[in-house]
């Protein structure tokens, strides 16, 4: 994990991990993104978590404990790059929490629903397939 005490500026080539809590976020058959996962809910940000510094066992201990703090199912993760965001005019920003200090904000978000979703679709036709929490908790 990030030392809490020196958490950096996001890089353009940072990889960005999105947990994945909702079946609708995700097709079954091809395990590919839907917009959903990028559309921020309540808010004009979308919550994210660095790979930066953060062993495999420790992003799935962290999306395990964002699914627990939701009482929601986690189904997986998906990832994308920093770069990804910036192009299409958003920003991706550090924003530590408690216990999360790779944690981060996808920021610059409008506020119309349909602007978010056009937002949703070039950021999943960019996200990988759907990645499920592995037994040992090794691999990501």
């Amino acid at each position: 994990m990030i030392d809490p005490g020196n958490v950096p500026p996001v890089e353009e080539s940072e990889l960005l991990a999105r947990v994945i809590l909702n079946s609708g976020e995700f097709r079954k058959g091809n395990n590919t993104i839907k917009p959903q996962a990028f559309i921020p809910y309540r808010h004009v940000e979308l919550s994210v978590n660095r790979h930066r510094d953060c062993s495999n066992e420790e992003m799935w201990t962290l999306c395990r404990q964002v699914a627990s703090a939701r009482d929601k199912q986690l189904y997986g993760l998906t990832n994308i790059l920093a770069e990804n965001c910036r192009q299409i005019e958003l920003d991706v920003v550090k924003a530590p929490i408690a216990g999360n200090p790779n944690h981060a904000n996808v920021v610059g978000y409008p506020e119309a629903k349909e602007d978010q979703i056009l937002l949703g679709q070039k950021l999943a036709a960019n996200a990988s397939l759907l990645q499920t929490p592995p037994e040992d908790s090794d691999s990501i």
